[in-house]
């Protein structure tokens, strides 16, 4: 199985957040605010020969039930995800989207809507078969759109 080696390839973009109300009665989710995160990744060559090069993707973070008691304020934020908890964090490529596990991640206000956000995925590419697992260190800046979406 291939590896991607995707810390020596690529780092992550400005990225953004936002916020959004969602229920669905088929399954008894009362409407609750989740919050979710975009975060771009540099063009980058995945060494895999079935993809476009330069590759263009973006680490997407859904269903993030935060619970905050102000849920516009992310600072001092700090996450993990596992499989279990719901949280859905992927990454395209290969072909695939690629299941991630939050290790850390961890945000700091550095003006009225941004954070600076450092953090660490351990993505497995070996869910779809696209290469070996790996971890992915990052350090970006998070733009969080305090508007709610309905």
């Amino acid at each position: 199985m291939e590896t991607i080696n995707l810390q020596l390839k690529t780092e992550a973009e400005k990225g953004t957040a936002e916020k959004y109300w969602f229920e669905n009665e088929f399954t008894g989710l009362q409407r609750t605010l989740f919050h979710r995160v975009y975060i771009p990744l540099k063009p980058f060559n995945s060494g895999l020969d079935y993809e476009e090069k330069p590759l263009e993707t973006i680490i997407v973070m859904e269903w993030l039930n935060l619970n905050l008691s102000d849920p516009d304020n992310l600072d001092n934020l700090s996450l993990k995800s596992t499989p279990e908890d719901g949280i859905e964090v992927s990454i395209y490529l290969g072909c695939a989207h690629n299941p991630c596990n939050i290790i850390a991640m961890n945000w700091k206000r550095i003006s009225t809507n941004s954070y600076a956000v450092v953090g660490e995925l351990l993505i497995d590419f070996e869910f779809e078969r696209v290469a070996k697992n790996e971890f992915f260190k990052f350090e970006t800046t998070i733009v969080f759109d305090t508007k709610t979406i309905e």
